[in-house]
């Protein structure tokens, strides 16, 4: 039987990002089913009551040039684009949200890639709902329907599900993998994860 992995993962996280670009090759490897669980990553630290982006970085993991060259260098290893966003004009929470409303309509994983492009790669960044809507389009659902469910309540209850779900699991940030009672957190951990799931070396 095959190995069920929670791939919990943030939007506005350049980790998650990279670790989501190698998602695809991870299932093919392993033969794992993948449970796409995306969340809005600043409602999972308010809720486990620890910051480590507020106030001045907790330690040099967390300054914001560091971690600009650390995910290039990955980004670079992964042979995909990077680039960081301008974060202050774009709506994370929002962009957590039309994950959400994906995966209720089947498709998280094609349209989380194609958001992280816009964010991340190639752009431009959705502004709008209506890019939002075209990024859906692009990647195989009807970008209305998407747009619609994004305030729907049944959207807002699967989000506050995958928190908990998340929390229970022991994450404390994203990525993190939950698979066999097991968390692995980071894209770093993702040889562990492979080796857990029984991927040759």
């Amino acid at each position: 039987m095959a190995n069920t992995v929670d791939f919990f993962y943030g939007i506005g996280s350049r980790y998650s990002y990279l670790a989501a670009t190698q998602m695809d090759r991870l299932a093919a490897d392993t033969g794992a089913a993948l449970r796409w669980r995306p969340l809005w990553s600043t409602r999972l630290m308010q809720r486990r009551g620890m910051d480590p982006f507020r106030g001045p970085p907790a330690s040099g993991q967390y300054d914001p040039a560091y971690r600009t060259r650390d995910v290039s260098l990955w980004a670079d290893y992964y042979g995909i684009p990077f680039r960081d966003p301008d974060w202050s004009v774009l709506n994370w929470e929002r962009f957590a949200l039309s994950a959400v409303a994906a995966d209720r309509l089947g498709a998280a994983g094609p349209y989380t890639l194609r958001l992280y492009n816009a964010v991340f790669g190639d752009g431009p960044p959705p502004m709008t709902d209506a890019d939002l809507g075209a990024v859906a389009d692009n990647s195989g659902i009807d970008g209305r329907k998407l747009v619609a469910q994004i305030d729907d309540p049944a959207t807002q209850e699967r989000h506050e599900r995958n928190i908990a779900d998340a929390i229970a699991a022991g994450v404390f940030g994203v990525p993190s993998f939950v698979t066999d009672g097991q968390m692995f957190w980071g894209n770093d951990r993702l040889i562990l994860l492979r080796r857990h799931l029984g991927a040759p070396r």
